[in-house]
């Protein structure tokens, strides 16, 4: 077995299951990627691919096991080559994270304005796409970090460190009529058209609608977009009211539109940031942690690391929890603005 026909058999599984786009991504040949692969399971005396004539049509049972395996093989020896490589170049390289447009707008600029400082050399790259999106890249070690928002399953080989709360906003034009009212209410909200986010897979993980449920009321969700300025703009054009993460929305910059906390009438949501549990953590990694949560100790941080997963998800629950009243995680308000 050879380290060039694991990385084979992963490109193959991440491009499609297409030998050619695997061949174009690895800049070698088609035929060389075939052959290696007729010896690697022709040597583990298994298939890994299910086949339909001479195409690729699916991953066997094992082989999905195997290329879990492969991918963990050459994440270690991307460490060892890191590890080799800290002390001439450790403040270089490329330094990739993954995340939402809300966080990549509205909270990262800050961060990145002295982080960027102290690491001039360092290029960083910013990837923004829907949780889906954000997950996968995570899962398949494409990004060194992940931030997004929600309660979502990464699994046991990602380590999840919430971060921070926020609360939403509702906007709508000066002459609306909930503008008129003195306190808004969900009951209220059920009754106009609502521009938002999207959701991930359904509507039935969001604790949006769930909220609403509690109340028996319906959410009339006509539109729904991840840019919160998209949001804002079709709330402009007649659209409906629109739920943003409060720090989108600005009374200096968004002045013809109305903003009112949801703090009261909906759940607070948590922004987390995660990271494979195998990766090797350089020093500015853990400079970007601390300047992106500076509430979160280096012991803290230790004990994310190490913890079990059973014992991440206890922790997690707690900080999410509303009850969790003697760890509460900070406002984002409150050290980003």
């Amino acid at each position: 077995m050879k380290l060039q026909q694991l990385n084979y058999l992963v490109a193959i599984a991440d491009n499609n299951l297409s030998i050619t786009k695997a061949a174009e991504k690895l800049y070698t040949s088609q035929p060389g990627i075939s052959k290696q692969l007729r010896l690697l399971e022709s040597e583990l005396e298994t298939k890994i691919f299910e086949r339909n004539g001479k195409q690729l049509a699916g991953i066997t049972e094992l082989g999905e096991e195997v290329i879990s395996r492969a991918r963990k093989v050459l994440h270690e020896i991307n460490h060892i080559k890191n590890i080799t490589n800290l002390i001439n170049d450790s403040d270089s390289g490329r330094f990739s994270i993954a995340t939402t447009q809300t966080q990549a707008q509205y909270v990262l600029p800050k961060v990145f304005s002295s982080f960027h400082g102290r690491y001039p050399n360092l290029t960083i790259d910013l990837q923004q796409g829907t949780s889906e999106q954000i997950l996968s890249q995570l899962q398949k070690q494409e990004v060194d970090f992940a931030i997004a928002s929600g309660n979502i399953d990464l699994g046991a080989n990602i380590v999840k460190i919430p971060c921070f709360q926020w609360d939403r906003t509702v906007l709508f034009p000066h002459d609306h009529p909930l503008g008129d009212l003195k306190k808004i209410q969900l009951e209220d909200l059920a009754k106009y058209p609502i521009v938002t986010y999207p959701f991930m897979g359904n509507a039935k993980q969001s604790s949006l609608t769930d909220a609403f449920k509690k109340e028996n009321l319906e959410p009339n969700i006509v539109f729904t977009a991840r840019d919160a300025d998209v949001i804002k703009t079709y709330v402009r054009n007649g659209f409906g009211i629109g739920i943003v993460a409060s720090m989108a929305f600005s009374p200096q910059k968004d002045r013809d539109l109305l903003g009112y906390s949801t703090k009261d009438i909906l759940p607070r949501c948590t922004t987390w940031l995660a990271f494979n549990k195998n990766i090797f953590l350089k020093k500015y990694m853990k400079d970007f942690i601390n300047d992106f949560a500076p509430h979160i100790s280096s012991e803290q941080l230790s004990h994310y690391i190490h913890q079990d997963y059973t014992s991440s998800l206890q922790l997690m629950h707690e900080h999410e929890s509303d009850k969790a009243e003697d760890k509460p995680l900070p406002m984002h308000q409150m050290w980003h603005i």
